[in-house]
């Protein structure tokens, strides 16, 4: 697309491989990649521990996550600005729409899939960014989902005055604002395989797409220890470990209960590990699986807010993705992530 169109492609992993030279090429470097991955990393690559578990995705910011909910599809038309899962894409601009090059996996050269948007409008001063849009297209292949090129996203924008919706909100029920003549010529000419043309074609032809569900924002909330606990092990086993738990570190009570627990092990282990220094432990730690480190971790940060979340978004300064893999994050440069 020109740089002068609504739509812009957000991505910028590795640039468009124009041909197949170029998509030989990012494969070998692939290959060369996951030969260095596979033989081992330092220990430099295990994230370090956060001072808390609420760390992980920054101290004081503001997160926002989605919930996949059930929802009418007539309200998640294009004219309702919707955030959803699934279904096939409610374009924000009808007519300027990704066409089918921008829309391959750039590692396997297959269509993506259309995963989800979000309706994501930023208060600034740009006048030709009253509505936005952000869609997310994934590779049909889920193990090839790191790879460069295999996710990418678009932004699409428009100003308050456009051709397409009205100066207010639409309420539910009301017609959606059909294209004029010019309009749908130049929308047919991007050939989208979600028109409705497409969807009525050849079975063989028509895109997958995902069962669909609106996605509702809700500001993230972290859990109370208790209920925490009661998600991990179960309420009957929290509550019962909620009883024998012992008062707080130091007190007398709390000096019992490690006396108590001493003495049920045997003479040969008690006072095993109360040398252990917080550097040896630290050191144990990086030994560890760097992956299962991460993993431990994301689920973690799940377990203290809601494990149904399927989107974490933060516009606050200094915020990183919680990532669920080491190895498979993306690589975090100006060149992958604009």
């Amino acid at each position: 697309m020109s740089a002068d169109q609504n739509m812009e492609d957000d991505t910028a992993v590795v640039g468009l491989a124009e041909d197949a030279a170029d998509v030989r090429d990012a494969k070998e470097d692939e290959i060369i990649a996951d030969s260095d991955e596979d033989s081992g990393g330092s220990d430099e690559d295990v994230p370090d521990a956060p001072e808390d578990d609420y760390e992980s995705d920054g101290e004081g910011q503001e997160w926002s996550l989605g919930f996949c909910v059930e929802a009418p599809a007539d309200e998640l038309q294009r004219q309702f600005f919707p955030s959803k899962v699934g279904g096939r894409p409610a374009w924000l601009d009808p007519v300027d729409v990704p066409t089918a090059l921008q829309l391959k996996c750039l590692y396997t050269r297959e269509p993506l899939d259309f995963l989800l948007q979000v309706y994501a409008p930023v208060n600034d001063d740009d006048p030709n960014a009253f509505h936005r849009t952000v869609f997310l297209f994934v590779s049909p292949h889920g193990g090839d989902l790191h790879r460069p090129g295999a996710v990418r996203a678009f932004r699409s924008q428009l100003p308050r005055c456009n051709p397409f919706y009205p100066d207010e909100p639409v309420e539910p029920g009301d017609p959606l604002q059909e294209l004029t003549d010019a309009q749908q010529a130049a929308y047919d000419t991007r050939d989208d395989r979600w028109s409705d043309a497409a969807l009525k074609g050849a079975i063989a032809r028509r895109p997958r797409m995902f069962p669909e569900r609106e996605l509702a924002v809700e500001p993230e909330e972290f859990l109370d220890d208790e209920k925490v606990m009661a998600g991990i092990v179960g309420e009957k086993a929290a509550e019962k470990l909620a009883m024998n738990a012992p008062a707080e570190e130091g007190s007398d009570a709390w000096k019992a209960h490690v006396k108590a627990a001493n003495e049920t092990l045997p003479e040969t282990l008690r006072g095993v590990g109360d040398d252990v220094s917080e550097a040896e432990v630290r050191s144990l730690e990086r030994k560890q699986d760097k992956n299962q480190v991460q993993l431990s971790r994301f689920h973690l940060r799940l377990t203290r807010t809601d494990n149904t979340q399927v989107l974490r978004y933060c516009f606050d300064e200094g915020a990183r993705p919680l990532w669920p893999s080491v190895s498979y994050a993306p690589e975090h440069t100006s060149a992958t992530v604009p």
